[in-house]
């Protein structure tokens, strides 16, 4: 899976600092969501996600918690040329042909996140994300032939919570586009998880809005993910999560 593929050679050398104070503030990523448009804000970020494309700000200084002394690593993935899980939807099968996957990221503490996080994961990803800012622009093709737009946020925040225990937002929204400027499909998958201190009475799930969705086996070898929600090449959680279906917005 992208999100995390790509982020685990860079977390190794990213050379993490030790918990600060200020880490532990109680932030997140708010999201507001329409059928035609999504509006997310965060520590330093804002986003817009419409059918004619994403755009965000940033501003450095207060993206994240810079008094932990970890930089902001940035990256901009050519998605040409590559071979990438399908977007699986309720209207079409799309492969992506081409495009850019843009993400923003700061590391905060450097601790273990609580079961079921395989530990594939934490060797690859010591660190929790706080947060994380991914723009996804991607020209698909569907079964037959028609030339379509993937426009996606990817966005997570991980933290302490004032208990001791660990949190995680992680939110993707995404719209697939025709032609004419129609939406065809609609990404809206909200991933929650919350638990105690030393991973105590944790509870985690998925709120499926939309209409692409589907599940695959991540190859890791261990127990709980083996049926990982996914959409196209996109993980929520690195571990098999119960899913709920609210009222679609």
């Amino acid at each position: 899976m992208i999100r995390f593929a790509v982020v685990a050679g860079v977390v190794l050398g990213a050379g993490l600092m030790a918990p600060s104070a200020s880490a532990q503030e109680i932030q997140d990523v708010h999201v507001k969501e329409s059928k035609g448009r999504v509006a997310a804000t965060g520590p330093g970020f804002t986003l817009k996600l419409t059918r004619h494309g994403i755009t965000t700000t940033m501003v450095d200084e207060e993206f994240g918690d810079p008094a932990t002394g970890n930089e902001i690593v940035r990256q901009s993935i050519d998605l040409a040329g590559r071979t990438f899980t399908p977007f699986v939807c309720e209207n079409g099968t799309y492969t992506i042909k081409s495009g850019t996957f843009k993400r923003a990221w700061r590391f905060s503490l450097l601790e273990r996140r609580p079961a079921p996080y395989p530990e594939r994961f934490h060797t690859g990803f010591p660190g929790f994300v706080t947060p994380f800012l991914g723009e996804f622009d991607a020209t698909v093709t569907d079964e037959s032939g028609e030339t379509l737009r993937v426009l996606i946020s990817d966005l997570a925040y991980e933290a302490r919570t004032e208990d001791g225990g660990f949190r995680s937002t992680a939110p993707i929204h995404g719209f697939v586009v025709d032609q004419k400027g129609k939406i065809r499909d609609r990404i809206s998958l909200f991933g929650h998880f919350r638990s105690g201190p030393g991973g105590a009475g944790a509870k985690y799930w998925i709120e499926d809005r939309g209409t692409c969705r589907q599940t695959v086996d991540l190859g890791w070898g261990e127990p709980g993910t083996d049926r990982v929600l996914v959409t196209g090449p996109l993980l929520i959680f690195p571990f098999n999560s119960p899913v709920v279906t609210p009222g679609k917005a």
